[in-house]
C-alpha cells in the first residue's frame, strides 16, 4: 500500500527546505522576501517550516526574488537547477564586488 500522505509530507518538507535555502543564499530576511512576494514574514516562515504551501504565483515570485529557476522548487531531481542558481548567485556577488571596486577607485 502506498503512503500518499507520507509522500506528500516529504515533498512539502523538501519544498520548505528549498525555499529556506534559496532565501538564505539570496541574503534575504523572511521579512524582505515577504515584501518582494507580497506576504507577511509569518507566511514566509510557514512556507519554510512546511506548515503551508505557497500558491504557484507566490512560488514564481520566490524564484524571481532569489534568482532561482522555478524548477528548483518544483522538480524532484534538480541538480541542474541548483547549479544554475549557484552560478547566478556567484554572478550577483561578482557584480557587487565590481561595483564596490569601481566606487572605491572614484574616492
Amino acid at each position: 500500500m502506498i503512503d500518499v500522505d507520507g509522500k506528500k509530507q516529504k515533498k512539502l518538507s523538501e519544498l520548505a527546505h528549498r525555499i529556506r535555502e534559496a532565501r538564505k543564499n539570496a541574503h534575504l530576511s523572511q521579512e524582505e522576501l515577504g515584501k518582494y512576494i507580497g506576504v507577511s514574514d509569518k507566511s514566509v516562515s510557514a512556507y519554510e517550516q512546511g506548515r503551508s504551501t505557497p500558491p504557484i504565483n507566490k512560488l514564481k515570485k520566490i524564484a524571481q526574488s532569489t534568482n532561482h529557476p522555478l524548477g528548483y522548487f518544483t522538480q524532484d531531481d534538480n541538480e541542474d537547477a541548483l547549479l544554475a542558481s549557484k552560478l547566478a548567485s556567484i554572478e550577483r556577488e561578482l557584480l557587487e564586488v565590481k561595483r564596490l571596486l569601481s566606487e572605491s577607485k572614484r574616492s
